[in-house]
This record gives structure tokens, sequence and C-alpha cells, in this order.
């Protein structure tokens, strides 16, 4: 599978290829489903990432305990000194695909025709949680419309 021929290479451009343009047409009949799908497979990331991270605290990924980061990876999240470990990094991507996870399920739950988008939207109150591009108010399911607007 590391080397694949050119039939499957030829089955993944297919795949990709019919997977965009009815992605592209869901898009265009309901915004607000595809990113509620989004959402949720980004929800799956973040299982993912967060059964490998308990998978590496219980030394069940003895190479990955030890192993720094890539330096793609440093550079691309820039990691400080002391915090580049395998580890590490699956907690910055964690969060990353948390916040992918909130943002969609937050656009899923807004009328796409109406609403402005939440996450470039100042607020009356800045004290008060509110969606933004950082983790500081995180909300696994998205900002309900009445939050936002």
């Amino acid at each position: 599978m590391a080397e694949p021929g050119w039939f499957m290479r030829l089955a993944i451009l297919g795949a990709q290829g019919v997977f965009f343009n009815a992605f592209f047409v869901a898009y265009l009949i309901s915004p607000r489903t595809c990113h509620r799908f989004v959402g949720y497979l980004e929800e799956e990331a973040v299982i993912t990432y967060t059964r490998q991270i308990a998978d590496l605290d219980a030394g069940k990924l003895p190479k990955w305990e030890k192993m720094d980061a890539p330096d793609i990876a440093i550079k691309y999240w820039n990691m400080p000194e002391g915090h580049r470990t395998m580890k590490d990094l699956l907690l910055y991507i964690r969060a990353d695909e948390a916040k992918h996870r909130e943002v969609n399920h937050t656009l899923g739950n807004l009328d796409q025709k109406d609403d402005p988008n939440p996450f470039v939207s100042k607020y009356k109150d800045p004290t008060k949680p509110h969606p933004s591009k950082d983790i500081e108010h995180i909300k696994s399911t998205g900002w309900e419309r009445n939050d936002v607007i």
C-alpha cells in the first residue's frame, strides 16, 4: 500500500472527483447539512487523537514516547522549546480539530442566508463568552444561534 499502482491511484483520483462534486452540489442545496457533516467528521478526528494520546500515556506506543515532532510540525504549530514531543504534537492537532468541529457545528446551527459569521463579528460585550478564533471558550456542539445573534 505504500507504493500504490496505477489502478489504485486512478481509483483514488476518481473517488476524490466524485466526492468533491457531490459535496459541492450538496453545499449548494444545504450548507447547514454539509457543515454538520464536517462537524461530525471533525468529532471523529478528536476522538481518534484522544485515543492516540491515551495509548501513548498507557505505553502502547513506545517508539513515540521519546520521539520529537517532525520539523515541519514544529514550524507549522510554532511549538515552543521543551514542548516538541509527539504527545505535544497530538495535543496541538486535537485542539485544532476540536476548533474545526466547533466552527462547523456553529455554522450548521445558523441560518446561512440571514445570520452573520459569528467568528468575525464584533460583540457588544467582549467580556461575555462568544465564538472566536482561539480555544478559550470552545463548545463541542457549536454555538447556538441565540448565543451569537
